[in-house]
């Protein structure tokens, strides 16, 4: 320390204060930025596709992504939580953390996406360019190209590795000291013998102790999967918004959304123009109507702030968003409403989940129903076996659904109209392909265009299936192949038909192919169950004569015995990536069933194609839309 006494007078104030700058100079440290702060400072987003606008780093559009980033440099926090639906800045987050984990405060780090492929793509197409377009971060690339792959990463004190989180054996072995795992309900799950993806995840990073971190970022699927796991493990920090009119902080929720009550036409009809015009976000306190100006002012407001709402276990941190937060045209509330009452027209269950999971963030509830014979009493309708459905229904399509067996070939006839509304016309066994012939050509009057849908998989029949299906494909023919749960509900593929077949040799060009669904059964079992249940009221079902023969009587107990073969139960042994629920068949009996999820599907992935081609036809918020479901 320099003196601030001179008794000999050699130095007067100003040569004191000249050697106190210098002193100071040459021990000066350089300033501790919190991650978001070095961000802001250091980094630029590059132009392209991206869910955030290209240039400086900022976070004035969205200020609740700077707590949960700066989690990483808290000493306090071994895990961060952070939950939202999509397009809200999930993977933005991410990238900026590692970003800062590359030069900010380097250390070993693991990217654990949903599968390897999906972590390279963003590797690829994300923090590639982000690396390209920074000097900071470019300038720490490895020289040796064999070090620097999509996959894996050697930055000076920074090994970066990117794995998948569909396999247990593709995070084994290396040893981090930060882990970014993205969209973890997509990782496999915990099995007898080993637990899940993301517990095996976390010993990676255990020979660190005190300075592991773990950055959990996901969109929530069901209650009880990883996801929500975690973010209750936390403590659940939510943000609060404040209210330009009253000043009150709180958490934006959906219940306070409301729209004009002149929207609704009839009990189940909405103009969905009116409803994107007038809906608005009520203030909990005041209940003020708030603009979307007002609602952007309110998240952005100097004294907006987390809050946490439960006690988590020590080390855990965990934030939640939906929807109502995010900048993004369709984060107008007048756009989620829209959103909201359109998931409920489709006449799919899934189609509410994917409201709640991917606009709200929220997890979604998985109860099981009590299925019984009277469910289907309650579910029967005043019309006859073979009719398209009672009086004043007009069926858009017919679906013809059969379960190929050893000997016969099972089939559920339906008719559909496009809002999801359907009715059983006929079923039963038929002997030969011929005998489907003439049910198509006697059933497709009911409906002006219809279809047939079959299974490829007994493997005794599947070349012959394969073939007569290919024979029909100009009418409407369709293959099936069903697993048990799959990342997608449903995919189209193509099918090669004579590979291993009788003709295999003389047929080998690339149009000797059959279009064949990729079903993902689970859900669509669930999509019954729902159904019968009566949560989805737009299945119904013939109503015999008093008449009937006892033929007629036993036919339709039998389709209703089928029906109800298979039960849905918690999962006695856990398998990686597969439903906490089974479906469990009482005497392996259940053609019918299969038959009308195979039909399901069908509809489902016809019906999101109209969709599709009426929103690129004309402006979706013209339309008016009939809600006739719960």
């Amino acid at each position: 320390m320099i003196a601030t006494v001179d008794p000999l007078g050699l130095f007067g104030p100003p040569a004191v204060e000249g050697m106190r700058r210098y002193v100071r100079g040459f021990f000066r440290f350089e300033e501790r930025l919190a991650p978001s702060r070095w961000c802001e400072r250091h980094l630029r987003l590059p132009p392209g596709k991206q869910e955030t606008k290209p240039g400086a780093v900022n976070f004035a559009e969205r200020p609740f992504l700077r707590e949960p980033l700066d989690s990483i440099a808290d000493p306090t926090v071994t895990d961060e939580v952070f939950v939202g639906p999509t397009r809200i800045g999930k993977t933005f987050i991410l990238r900026m953390a590692v970003g800062y984990t590359i030069a900010g405060d380097p250390a070993s780090a693991m990217w654990v996406d949903s599968t390897v492929d999906k972590g390279r793509d963003v590797s690829r197409k994300e923090i590639q360019p982000l690396i390209e377009y920074n000097a900071i971060l470019r300038d720490r690339k490895p020289k040796n190209r064999h070090n620097y792959s999509d996959a894996r990463m050697l930055f000076p004190a920074a090994a970066f590795t990117i794995v998948g989180g569909n396999s247990a054996a593709g995070v084994a072995g290396d040893t981090v000291k930060r882990v970014f795992g993205n969209e973890l309900d997509k990782w496999s799950g915990a099995t007898e013998k080993e637990a899940s993806v993301a517990e095996l995840v976390r010993h990676r990073t255990e020979s660190f102790d005190e300075e592991r971190k773990h950055f959990w970022s996901s969109t929530p699927t069901l209650e009880e999967m990883i996801t929500w796991t975690y973010y209750r493990r936390g403590d659940q920090r939510t943000w609060r918004a404040i209210c330009p009119d009253c000043g009150d902080a709180q958490a934006l929720v959906w219940d306070r959304v409301c729209w004009a009550d002149e929207a609704q036409i009839t009990d189940h009809k909405w103009d969905l123009a009116r409803v994107k015009e007038t809906a608005r976000y009520h203030c909990v306190r005041c209940d003020s109507p708030w603009t979307d100006e007002m609602r952007l002012a309110a998240i952005r407001h100097p004294s907006a702030h987390y809050l946490a709402t439960a006690t988590g276990e020590p080390g855990w941190r965990s934030h939640h968003v939906n929807g109502l937060y995010g900048p993004l045209k369709t984060n107008n509330v007048g756009a989620i409403a829209v959103a909201f009452l359109s998931s409920r027209t489709t006449g799919f269950f899934t189609d509410r989940q994917d409201f709640w999971n991917s606009v709200m963030g929220l997890p979604w509830k998985d109860n099981v129903a009590d299925i019984t014979v009277a469910k289907f009493a309650a579910l029967e309708r005043e019309y006859q076996r073979g009719q398209a459905g009672p009086e004043g229904f007009k069926p858009d399509l017919l679906i013809i659904e059969f379960d190929v067996q050893s000997n016969r070939i099972p089939y559920v006839v339906r008719t559909f109209a496009w809002s999801g509304e359907s009715y059983l016309v006929d079923h039963g066994d038929a002997a030969t392909w011929t005998d489907l012939d003439k049910i198509q050509a006697e059933y497709s009057r009911l409906a002006g265009t219809s279809y047939v849908i079959g299974d490829i998989n007994y493997e005794d029949r599947r070349a012959e299936t394969l073939e007569q299906i290919y024979r029909r494909r100009d009418r409407g023919w369709f293959g099936a192949e069903g697993f048990e749960k799959t990342s997608e509900l449903v995919r189209i593929e193509k099918a090669n038909v004579f590979a291993g077949g009788r003709e295999v040799g003389r047929r080998e060009d690339e149009h000797h192919t059959i279009q064949k669904l990729v079903i993902s059964t689970y859900d669509f079992k669930v999509e019954l169950e729902k159904r019968l249940s009566g949560a989805v009221k737009n299945f119904f079902y013939y109503q015999l004569p008093l008449a009937a023969s006892e033929s007629e009587i036993e036919e339709q107990r039998e389709y209703y015995k089928q029906r109800l073969d298979e039960h849905r139960r918690p999962r006695k042994r856990p398998v990686a990536g597969k439903p906490a629920f089974e479906f469990v068949s009482k005497t392996k009996n259940n053609h019918f069933n299969d038959c009308e999820v195979y039909g399901l599907a069908l509809f489902w992935i016809l019906q999101k194609r109209r969709a599709y081609a009426t929103r690129k036809g004309q402006p979706a918020d013209r339309r008016v839309v009939e809600v006739k479901t719960n």
